[in-house]
């Protein structure tokens, strides 16, 4: 914990470049006004700290830092990487980021090119002297490395991307004829003669394992550059590094933030969707033992030089402002504090507008800032505690994205809408682990649509993990890949079929309700899109009932025992009614309730440390909800005290201590 600034913080992104020198009491002030206790400065203005090449000032940026700090306002400061001034994008225009129709361009954010050594030099000379200047000062309480770094599409084809992409295959490969097997470039005459042959993946029809290995390959340049300014940073700071990261699937985010202290996730979700940026904080969680810093969210609306939102429902904001700390998070700060005046983004939602005058979710910003503190000693004393895990991995993300099998079933949209909400409305907290996360101490391991489960010895670990007591839920189409994005020739699955004794007979798609399925309580079982049938047998949990003479009669959940645990195969994707019905009687057998939330709605989020328990709830639809408590519990925020069925107005948050 910083010696001078304790959390919870509520913070917000402040650009003192954009404005006059006598604006920025006037801003302290109404921060200070507003309750915000963190401000993130420095992100994009590196021409005004580097106003010429190895020329720095940061006179400017010194005064403002002591500025906050005198108000009791921690800074929270941006390398300002993701924008590289004119000065260099002239002098090398190499520099940019060439995009697959001949473009470059000066003039946004992150429109350089990660792999490009004369930007590469430039970003750390400017890191290194941010990091002399400011490694001392007791106002600075983190740093945030860039600005939201990930692929986006197809990423940099310059050469330097090009280079590093055959250096990556050499490196997975060895030789190019491992490659050519790899792949099985026979196929359509595709084999190559040299790693050099290989071409840009730019064509209609994209080899899928070569899209897959070009977007690995752009990533882990960028989580190179990362790497390489945390290091640069940690040689003088001595307070906590992060990169503000976006919901991007594709980033092996355990992989980005080996080398950094703190995780720092941005995101503007909406009502209509508001659970899905829960999935990721659940995500971003188990990586670290720390908490993690929600670096930026909307206050109202998101726009650049339009908007295309509404006004939110009363209370969103301050809903959304809690959502990360009762997901474990030890902040939550809004882009941006003060909409700019010119240039990009002037309609964005911000807590004042650009005249200086608050928005109308003034008031609910300063009953968070209120709420926080007194709920601080609480949340710093306790940690979230999940009983559930579920997998979610880069890799995967990468395969269907790149072979996604049948339309309209892309990997995170599906993970959201199929899996994961119907889970957490059942009252349910679950971690979304990736491949390295240890399964000890959890109950219950679901891995859905995990196309491949041999990256990084997992399948070894889940077989273990089963066979010491641990109850599986696996599929739908899930261990039918190998590492390389190819079918297992000789078998369907790479483990799965060994483990159950059960074999894969047919793969069935369907996308318009051919294939009817029941329980085997006789009640109707609505699948889609795919199923992968089994032969029937006393284990079958559903089984299908019509669509083909072939299939009829054939099971598509089984629940098979292994070694002291279970395994359940789901061989199709259910409804939310079907799948809440699978974790229920699930988690049921291993001892995990789910029906403390009669309405769904209600995020639920126990904590425990320090000999101190209880829970949140947070009502995140809009509808209000029930739950049920299993013990007397009162609210650090009211005071009051609440035991059996409680009501949750819509939007409202308690924070629960036993």
């Amino acid at each position: 914990m910083h010696p001078k600034f304790k959390p919870p913080y509520l913070g917000v992104a402040y650009y003192p470049e954009d404005w006059d020198k006598a604006e920025i009491d006037f801003d302290i002030a109404k921060m200070k006004e507003a309750g915000i206790n963190v401000a993130r400065i420095g992100e994009f203005a590196w021409h005004k700290m580097e106003p010429h090449p190895g020329c720095y000032d940061f006179g400017w940026l010194h005064e403002v830092v002591d500025k906050l700090g005198a108000a009791g306002i921690g800074v929270v400061l941006g390398t300002p990487t993701a924008t590289p001034p004119r000065w260099l994008t002239v002098a090398h225009p190499e520099v940019l980021l060439l995009y697959n129709d001949g473009r470059v361009n000066h003039g946004g954010r992150r429109h350089c090119c990660s792999n490009q050594p004369l930007y590469l030099e430039a970003s750390y000379a400017i890191t290194e002297a941010m990091a002399k200047e400011f490694a001392d000062d007791e106002n600075v309480i983190g740093w945030q490395l860039d600005n939201e770094i990930y692929e986006n599409g197809i990423g940099c084809l310059c050469e330097k991307c090009q280079e590093r992409f055959i250096r990556h295959l050499r490196k997975k490969f060895g030789t190019i004829e491992n490659l050519n097997a790899a792949w099985n470039l026979n196929l359509f005459s595709q084999a190559y003669d040299r790693f050099e042959d290989i071409p840009l993946p730019v064509n209609a029809w994209v080899n899928p394992h070569h899209l897959m290995e070009w977007k690995m390959s752009q990533n882990q340049g960028h989580i190179d550059f990362m790497h390489a300014q945390a290091d640069i940073l940690h040689k003088y700071v001595k307070v906590p590094v992060g990169t503000d990261t976006m919901p991007k699937g594709g980033f092996d985010y355990r992989e980005l933030n080996s080398k950094l202290d703190i995780i720092q996730y941005n995101h503007y979700n909406i009502p209509e969707n508001l659970h899905e940026t829960c999935f990721w904080f659940d995500a971003l969680r188990p990586l670290k033992d720390v908490p993690f810093w929600n670096t930026e969210t909307a206050t109202c609306w998101n726009g650049s030089e339009f908007t295309d939102q509404s006004i939110k429902p009363e209370n969103f904001c301050y809903v959304n402002s809690w959502l990360p700390l009762v997901m474990g998070a030890e902040a939550n700060m809004y882009w941006l504090w003060r909409t700019h005046w010119a240039g990009h983004e002037l309609v964005h939602g911000s807590v004042l507008d650009s005249s200086g005058r608050p928005q109308h979710i003034w008031g609910e910003v300063q009953k968070t800032a209120a709420d926080f503190q007194k709920a601080g000693d609480f949340l710093n004393a306790t940690k979230v505690k999940a009983d559930i895990a579920v997998h979610f991995t880069s890799l995967n993300y990468y395969m269907w994205e790149s072979q996604p099998i049948v339309a309209d079933t892309q990997y995170q949209p599906r993970m959201y809408t199929d899996f994961y909400r119907p889970l957490i409305d059942l009252g349910l907290r679950p971690d979304i682990v990736d491949y390295a996360q240890p399964l000890e101490g959890y109950k219950v391991v679901f891995s859905p649509m995990m196309m491949n489960l041999t990256e990084k010895g997992l399948s070894e670990r889940i077989r273990k993990w089963v066979a010491d007591g641990g109850t599986w839920i696996v599929g739908p189409l899930t261990d039918i890949r190998n590492e390389n994005g190819t079918k297992f020739a000789n078998k369907p699955f790479g483990m799965l079929e060994e483990l159950v004794g059960e074999s894969w007979l047919y793969g069935i798609p369907d996308m318009v309700g051919n294939v009817t399925a029941a329980w085997s309580d006789g009640e109707e079982f609505a699948g889609n899109r795919y199923y992968q049938v089994f032969e029937a047998d006393s284990d079958a949990l559903v089984s299908i009932t019509g669509g083909h003479s072939a299939i009829n009669g054939k099971a598509i959940v089984l629940k098979k025992a292994y070694g002291k645990g279970q395994i359940i195969i789901l061989g199709s994707f259910p409804s939310y009614k079907d799948m809440q019905k699978l974790y229920k009687l699930v988690l049921a057998d291993a001892g995990v309730p789910t029906c403390r939330t009669p309405d769904g709605n209600i995020m639920v989020s126990p904590r425990e440390g320090n000999g101190r328990r209880g829970m949140m709830l947070a009502e995140y639809a809009n509808k209000g909800g029930r739950f049920c408590l299993d013990e007397p519990m009162t609210d650090v925020l009211t005071g009051r005290t609440f035991e059996g069925e409680i009501e949750l107005k819509p939007y409202e948050v308690l924070v629960l201590e036993a």
